[in-house]
């Protein structure tokens, strides 16, 4: 039997990845999961003057934050900020 309670879900299809947003029955109220199957994900964990201990970076792909819903379905990275 499952303890997860799912909040949203994608299944993994052909070359599109996979997600899982979810909370566990028996972890505190304040705490959710994000499961990435089949992402190209940099993970960082930052800690230093700037960032606060425990300070998490996630580097994703655009198509991938957009279907997380994370940036809107039509934005495309503007040239400006590649200098």
């Amino acid at each position: 039997m499952s303890t997860r309670n799912h909040i949203r879900y994608q299944a993994k299809e052909g070359d599109q990845p996979g997600w899982d947003l979810y909370t566990e029955i028996l972890e505190p109220d304040d705490v959710v999961y994000l499961e990435l199957d089949g992402v190209a994900a940099e993970v960082t964990m930052l800690g230093n003057m700037e960032r606060g201990p425990g300070t998490v970076l996630l580097r994703l792909p655009v198509d991938t934050a957009k279907q997380l819903g994370l940036v809107p379905p039509d934005w495309e990275n503007s040239d400006w900020a590649k200098g």
